[in-house]
């Protein structure tokens, strides 16, 4: 037998022996996740999250549907509508010339220096849906760990259609929640859908501490004048933050449910956002909130 045959061979019995492999551990199966995105070099997906909360007594329903175009390194646009606000709507772009981010309900758009901060403003707009696929594929995120490194002790629970799909159902607690779940293709190894719990897990939820260097990007981001009072602002509403999260007793879940994924060909026109006529341009959308001058 040829050397080369040998090795033909060898590899060849290798698949084989994965193919008829029948129990694949949580962390073999999001090695394969984090390796198929790596792969993909454009991702376009459509999307909704659906949610409900309750705190202090009072129930929240929330339904957004969303739309993904990404590709590597950094370009995206991500768009969104909450159908139970009177249809607001949104989106974050970067065309690889700028990145900005839309509100319906301001009739304004705003540039953004960073995509960190753009993608950070758009998640809680969108729900979730700006960061959980983002995550794996922009070069943003690459010094951040896959949003199932958190889980604790993650195990599979049991397989589950979603469409036509068989997939695999991955829960465990986290350091965010008290439960998360992950439902992954067993062909592609594509997420599928995601939920995660609204209630604490215990011991609460660790909010990092912010540098310097982050409080100043983040002010800069909004449109403002970096000044002493206005990082004390951003450390006060962080504390506030903290307190709140301690005193506030939530229930309830988010969940994204991922369709018509793809991976097209796309190029630089597929990531500038069309903004409705009369929309207006201003130098930020958020400075209001540290009390500064800028509109």
């Amino acid at each position: 037998m040829t050397k080369k045959r040998s090795v033909a061979l060898t590899l060849l019995m290798m698949l084989m022996v994965h193919g008829c492999a029948k129990n694949e551990t949580p962390s073999e199966i999001f090695e394969k996740v984090k390796l198929t995105y790596q792969l993909m070099n454009t991702y376009q997906a459509q999307g909704t999250v659906t949610s409900t909360m309750e705190s202090g007594g009072i129930n929240t329903d929330a339904d957004i549907s969303f739309s993904i175009v990404l590709k590597k390194p950094n370009l995206y646009l991500i768009s969104w509508t909450n159908e139970d606000m009177t249809i607001r709507s949104g989106a974050v772009w970067n065309d690889g010339d700028q990145r900005c981010i839309y509100m319906q309900q301001m009739n304004a758009y705003s540039k953004i220096d960073n995509d960190e901060v753009a993608l950070g403003y758009a998640t809680g707009l969108s729900g979730g849906a700006a960061f959980t696929i983002p995550s794996f594929f922009l070069s943003v995120f690459k010094e951040q760990p896959a949003p199932f490194s958190r889980l604790k002790d993650p195990r599979i629970e049991k397989t589950e259609k979603i469409g036509q799909e068989d997939c695999y159902v991955i829960s465990g607690p986290s350091s965010i929640s008290k439960k998360e779940t992950f439902w992954i293709s067993k062909k592609s190894y594509l997420i599928r859908k995601y939920n995660r719990s609204l209630e604490p897990p215990e011991g609460g939820i660790a909010i990092p501490e912010m540098t310097d260097e982050q409080i100043e990007q983040a002010i800069k981001s909004m449109g403002q004048e970096v000044t002493e009072e206005g990082k004390q602002r951003v450390r006060a509403m962080m504390e506030g933050s903290k307190e709140a999260l301690k005193m506030t007793h939530m229930k309830g879940s988010s969940t994204e449910l991922y369709s018509e994924i793809s991976s097209p060909g796309l190029d630089k026109k597929d990531f500038q956002f069309v903004l409705p006529e009369g929309v207006e341009l201003k130098e930020s959308l958020f400075g209001g909130i540290l009390g500064g001058n800028k509109p």
